[in-house]
């Protein structure tokens, strides 16, 4: 009986995390860093690292941080980075900062679910300025990371780390799609997926008729704005039906295009009559005079 109590004794201190990956940054809530902000399930919190007076961030060795996580039942940690630094939260209301994020997303896709958004400084602030302006950086829609800033009106600019946790509806190829194909229900299907980052805008939903391939795109791949096109129309040579408004009236005629054309674009026919006419391509063929 001893002994099974002394076994269970030593098990309830071994740390449940002793296999853990370190990363490169925490946040603390302290000027000091706890067992606890590494290991948020420790059974026997400790302070480990103290932060210098007037700073409010610490940076360690990797090697030096392990030897003293090994102090106390931490052997086997993953380590990736030379150095990790622990930064104090600043003590400020983010939820202004938050609400522009997610306004930001909120119109950038239509079937975004946001879960939950995290915004904090990247140096410690005691307070946000009275007044500011904020600034994304371009593209900042396209990950679920990013870095922007806030600028008070004597052009000071304070940086801020966002991460962004939602769903949205993308497109993926259910077959290999070749060059020049139009878009449908057929080659294409909806899935839903964790925002990740992306190198363009990916497409959330099919419309039919609307984009064809700029490329061949493999079975599987997220479809974006890269690798598509506005549906070509009307075709260089093809007959058009043409419409004409004049005072109220409205004349139909046929036309040859001289031009490929994509829906809204304006392109060149020519009539029997052999006048050159600038049309808007209206349909498949179908255009009206300008």
């Amino acid at each position: 009986m001893k002994f099974i109590f002394l076994l269970l004794l030593i098990v309830s201190f071994i740390p449940a995390f002793a296999t853990a990956q370190l990363q490169r940054n925490y946040y603390v809530k302290n000027h000091y860093v706890l067992l606890s902000d590494i290991f948020p399930n420790t059974k026997h919190d400790v302070r480990i690292l103290q932060m210098q007076p007037n700073k409010h961030i610490v940076r360690i060795q990797e090697k030096k941080l392990l030897e003293i996580l090994k102090q106390y039942g931490y052997q086997e940690i993953k380590h990736t980075y030379p150095y990790i630094q622990f930064t104090q939260k600043s003590p400020i209301d983010t939820k202004p900062l938050v609400q522009k994020v997610y306004e930001l997303y909120s119109k950038s896709y239509s079937s975004i679910a946001i879960k939950k958004i995290l915004v904090y400084p990247r140096s410690y602030i005691s307070k946000l300025p009275n007044n500011y302006s904020v600034h994304f950086p371009k593209k900042a829609q396209l990950s679920n990371k990013i870095i922007f800033s806030i600028e008070t009106p004597q052009r000071k600019k304070i940086f801020f780390n966002a991460l962004i946790f939602a769903h949205i509806n993308v497109l993926i190829a259910r077959e290999k799609i070749h060059k020049g194909d139009a878009l449908s229900n057929v080659n294409t299907k909806k899935k839903s997926i964790m925002l990740q980052k992306f190198s363009s805008h990916p497409l959330e939903r099919v419309q039919n008729g609307r984009y064809q391939a700029k490329h061949n795109i493999k079975k599987g791949k997220i479809l974006t704005q890269r690798d598509v096109v506005s549906q070509v129309y009307i075709h260089r040579g093809a007959t058009v039906s043409i419409t004409l408004k004049n005072n109220g009236i409205f004349i139909n005629f046929s036309a040859k295009a001289i031009q490929n054309g994509r829906l809204g674009e304006i392109i060149k026919v020519r009539n029997e009559n052999g006048k050159t006419l600038r049309v808007r391509v209206l349909g498949h063929n179908i255009a009206e005079v300008i």
